[in-house]
């Protein structure tokens, strides 16, 4: 037999809880989990207590779960990218082509190309004893992942497929630090940048280190790690990476930092709730802010997926409700659906909706009503529906990247190649006409000071907008709170949607005031973010007229592409705040789907702070059920005075002055970035002209050209 499973798995009891229930020492139990030898006055205990005979507890092992079976769809995904991007590497070397080119032809291209062909990442997220790990042994089919009745992973691990390994990692596991350089959190997508990892790593080993780094219970748990990979040979890992992240609701408030980050970048989210307390308050508040950053895969006129394909709400240990009752579990599932429903904004899908082509009014009712499970180890009848959705998810994404992915490349040659043609003309006529090149160069700079100076000008109007956003957002956000958080106005709200005197129904009215209140702070923010998206366009247009004056009179095409200089520098900065409405209504290809469908649309995510708001303001009302007539105006004081007490509105207008600086800071760069790249374009000029040596032009168009016939023979 073997006794520790039997009191883990099959009992469900830690070994104090046994000690207590069977009338032991711990000391012994400590030893039969070593021998596989109790004694049989506790054989005989456990048959009384659990009506199992004696053979059934002498042979108990553990079940072995079968890995879970998918199609493996990345394989095809993952051979393009690689075809693409050895094309990439062997034709430019054959060519010869100079950085200069590559750089302003080639590089967005080999960055799309490995920002978009990414192996797709489920993450595992919940409150701590959930089963978070319990479920990853299940899908990968081997006992990896560290297991415990206590709160157990306190990092993000990150399983990968062994073949996925770099050649400089000779380990299973490599462990990374929480924070380097004032960044937060190893970034797995750097997997191959040797010297970005190698930075990072604070301990390499075997599978067994995870316990020692990765666990409140390790002896090296003090060491400030932040998370680590592992290589594993599991079937579902040829078509996915699994995140398992720390339990949310630990004593440790990095751990719900770090699940939050990490939950940010996936692409399928599974969240574990415990079925005999399914979707509590504070379930609700974690999902919510996960939910809304959760990236849209599905597009109605694209592909088959349904909407929330990539959502999993899952009531784990299910067996423990009646026995795994199917019945009982599905009423579970029901209520947690309509409470989670019930704490939702009327906006919170918009943009899901939006970007998805789904617009249909009953959003929860039609998608999110199916993305509810059931999951147990113990009975694998409830975890059908679970098993099929995931398994057709996780064969549909490799798909769809492989088909996004060859759509952007072809839109980067489309955007591209017009601009080649015009430089190709630009070195033909030089050669043939360096007259008009000379007249050209003395007119760009005669009049560069004075286009400089009006460019600055423009740069300072659009800092002044920003600032003028920022004071208007505030300012309209403020006065929105002070219209709504107050008893009069709370009061109201609570009778206009029949909340009725029970603890559930007050805590979801709390929970959904909180969402509003989000809401409108995104409603207002996209309604600026729009504002300066016009301005902007008009600003990169005056550049370009700026540009094009010098240009007049010269019968020389202007060949200098300002609206990509400026958007490509935004794709490299990161976070671009109230700019993302700018880049969703020009070329988004460059950010990709995945990009715009995690919020660079103009929207605000407060993260772990807006859940923290979210549970303290569950937790002020104390409420079992309020008595009299007066219940309303009651809660209503109580949400008030939490409102109060926790500054709930300051740190909100705190966020939104955060968004509003990150805006100003990535204009500041892309528009930095984009004065150079006009610089080093009359830098080149000068050169060409003043040097006028015909060899090196013809060279160039050689160059120039091959680069075409580059873009034209892209193995697609």
């Amino acid at each position: 037999m073997n006794f520790k499973s039997l009191r883990e798995d099959k009992l469900k009891l830690s070994q104090e809880e046994f000690a207590n229930s069977f009338d032991v020492d711990i000391s012994r139990i400590k030893e039969w989990e070593v021998t596989n030898e109790p004694s049989m006055i506790v054989l005989q205990k456990i048959a009384e207590k659990t009506g199992m005979d004696f053979n059934t507890i002498m042979s108990y092992e553990k079940p072995k779960p079968k890995p879970f079976d998918a199609k493996n769809t990345w394989e095809k995904a993952d051979f393009t990218k690689k075809s693409i991007i050895e094309y990439i590497k062997d034709t430019l070397e054959k060519m010869d082509v100079p950085e200069e080119q590559k750089y302003k032809y080639v590089d967005d291209l080999r960055d799309g190309i490995e920002r978009n062909y990414v192996k797709p990442s489920i993450s595992i997220v919940g409150r701590s004893d959930t089963g978070k790990s319990t479920l990853i042994n299940a899908l990968i089919g081997m006992e990896k992942m560290p297991t415990s009745w206590t709160p157990t992973t306190s990092i993000a691990v990150y399983i990968k497929h062994i073949k996925d390994m770099p050649e400089f990692i000779k380990d299973d596991v490599w462990v990374f630090a929480d924070n380097m350089d004032g960044e937060d959190l190893w970034d797995p997508k750097r997997l191959y940048d040797e010297e970005y990892c190698k930075k990072w790593k604070i301990a390499q080993g075997g599978v067994e280190i995870l316990r020692s780094f990765g666990t409140r219970q390790g002896d090296m748990f003090q060491k400030n790690a932040g998370s680590a990979v592992i290589f594993l040979d599991a079937p579902i890992l040829q078509d996915c990476d699994i995140v398992d992240l720390p339990g949310f609701g630990t004593e440790k408030e990095s751990d719900d930092t770090i699940t939050f980050k990490a939950a940010q970048r996936t692409d399928v989210l599974i969240y574990l709730s415990q079925a005999n307390g399914f979707m509590r308050i504070e379930d609700i508040t974690y999902l919510k802010e996960n939910v809304r950053n959760l990236p849209v895969w599905e597009k109605k006129e694209e592909n088959d997926l349904k909407p929330l394909s990539n959502l999993f709400v899952v009531a784990s240990q299910a067996h423990t409700v009646c026995n795994g009752n199917s019945t009982e579990l599905t009423n579970i599932l029901r209520r947690g659906y309509e409470n989670f429903c019930k704490t939702l904004a009327p906006e919170y899908w918009d943009r899901r909706k939006e970007i998805s082509g789904y617009n249909t009014e009953n959003y929860c009712e039609q998608a999110l009503t199916r993305r509810f499970y059931t999951y147990t180890t113990d009975i694998p009848s409830l975890c059908t529906g679970f098993n099929q959705d995931l398994k057709k998810i996780l064969e549909k994404l490799p798909e769809i990247i492989d088909a996004r992915t060859r759509e952007f490349i072809h839109e980067y040659v489309k955007v591209k190649k017009p601009n080649l043609e015009k430089e190709i003309k630009h070195y033909e006529k030089i050669s043939l006409e360096r007259e008009k090149y000379v007249v050209l160069l003395e007119q760009i700079e005669n009049s560069e000071l004075d286009r400089m100076k009006e460019n600055n000008n423009q740069k300072d109007e659009i800092y002044e907008l920003i600032n003028t956003l920022s004071m208007e957002s505030t300012n309209e956000f403020s006065q929105y709170c002070a219209e709504t958080i107050n008893t009069d106005s709370l009061v109201k709200m609570i009778k206009d949607k029949k909340i009725r005197n029970k603890k559930e129904e007050v805590e979801c009215f709390a929970s959904q005031l909180q969402d509003i209140i989000q809401a409108r702070c995104n409603v207002i923010l996209a309604d600026k973010a729009e504002v300066l998206s016009k301005e902007t366009k008009k600003y990169i247009e005056k550049y370009t007229d700026g540009i094009k004056a010098a240009f007049d009179g010269t019968s020389v095409d202007v060949d200098f592409d300002a609206g990509y200089a400026f958007i490509s520098a935004l794709a490299k900065i990161g976070i671009i705040g109230g700019l993302g409405a700018y880049i969703a209504g020009e070329m988004a290809f460059i950010f990709g789907d995945m990009a715009l469908a995690m919020g660079v649309g103009g929207v605000i995510s407060f993260g772990p702070i807006g859940i923290a708001i979210g549970l303290i303001i569950a937790a002020s009302l104390g409420i079992a059920k309020l008595f009299g007539g007066g219940w309303e105006k009651s809660v209503a004081k109580k949400l008030v005075k939490a409102y109060d007490e926790n500054k709930v509105v300051e740190q909100f207008r705190e966020g939104i002055t955060d968004y509003w600086k990150k805006t100003e800071d990535a204009f500041d760069q892309a528009a930095q970035k984009l004065d150079e790249e006009w610089s080093n374009y009359v830098q080149t000029l000068r050169n060409t002209v003043n040097n006028y040596d015909v060899e090196a032009i013809q060279k160039n168009i050689v160059i120039l050209k091959n680069l075409m016939s580059f873009f034209e023979n892209i193995p697609l």
